[in-house]
């Protein structure tokens, strides 16, 4: 968060007049918050990490149970072919 009452007394002891020193303290901080709003938080990054963590592994788990039910399929298949 910007100390606007900070930019405009600092803007003020320069010589700007305090009405002006006010708006531009207050058109600064806008700006920055605008332009850091968009920031993600380490709290965000590490959630939306976790997330894909858990996606991955379910998807992971998903897959191998597949590909042993198909391995296991085609073995069955296979010895039943034998055994004909």
């Amino acid at each position: 968060m910007i100390d606007t009452l900070s930019i405009a007394r600092d803007l003020s002891n320069a010589g700007v007049d305090p009405k002006q020193a006010e708006a531009h303290a207050t058109v600064i901080a806008f700006a920055v918050e605008k332009q850091h709003g968009d920031v993600a938080t380490k709290e965000f990054v590490r959630s939306e990490i976790n997330a894909t963590e858990t996606r991955l592994i379910r998807w992971l788990v998903g897959t191998i149970f597949t590909a042993t039910g198909i391995t296991i399929a085609s073995i069955v298949a296979f010895l039943a072919v034998i055994q004909s």
